[in-house]
């Protein structure tokens, strides 16, 4: 394997880590640990960091090294907003193009997510609703779009930390999920729109709740 294979292994392993919640929000990460956990050498612990830092996963503190952002209320804002002009228009296309086995792929997805939750620890749970938004817009035909998607909720991810604190939260969001795969079943876009919207924007209740 080259080194470039390597550090490139590494990012999108941290980039999973971080995804799944096994890094919460502002904490720091340490050279020694990272080298430890990925057994890899120091020079390509710092190339993983500067290329998810330029992804905006990470934020660097000059003098004092990276850590998980912490996005504020107008930046989550703007990234629901950017995400609902994405995802509702892909979710049209996936409509449009998903085949049965597609279908069948994204509902034991979603039911894996719904069977998870209350049962195993938050990183894994995190996985399968992961997969799950992985199985759903990889049908839409578009790899551009595709790859914007999953770059912008994996910047939102961390923000689910507090979201997710509570269980009914998670429980609404796997509902959401379902909804999804029978709008999908029965080609619903007003429908499909809706949920998506609703499932986006959640967050927000608990916002201006105080919460």
């Amino acid at each position: 394997m080259s080194k470039r294979e390597i550090r490139n292994g590494l990012s999108e392993r941290l980039r999973a880590d971080i995804a799944a919640g096994f890094y919460r929000p502002g904490e720091w990460l340490r050279l020694v640990d990272l080298e430890e956990r990925y057994s890899v050498g120091r020079f390509d612990v710092r190339q993983a960091l500067a290329k998810l830092a330029s992804g905006h996963m990470l934020s660097h503190v000059p003098n004092r090294g990276y850590r998980v952002v912490e996005t504020d209320r107008k930046q989550r804002d703007e990234l629901t907003d950017t995400r609902l002009m994405l995802e509702v228009p892909a979710a049209e296309l996936v409509i449009e193009q998903a085949t049965a086995d597609d279908v069948a792929r994204i509902e034991a997805a979603a039911r894996a997510f719904d069977e998870a939750l209350g049962t195993v620890p938050y990183p894994e749970a995190q996985k399968l609703n992961h997969a799950f938004h992985h199985a759903f817009y990889d049908c839409c035909g578009n790899r551009t779009l595709i790859d914007l998607i999953h770059e912008l909720r994996e910047r939102n991810l961390p923000g689910e930390w507090n979201q997710w604190a509570m269980p009914t939260n998670a429980r609404s969001s796997s509902h959401d999920h379902l909804e999804m795969v029978e709008a999908l079943k029965a080609h619903d876009r007003e429908r499909m729109a809706a949920i998506i919207t609703r499932h986006l924007t959640r967050w927000r209740e608990g916002a201006s709740s105080g919460n």
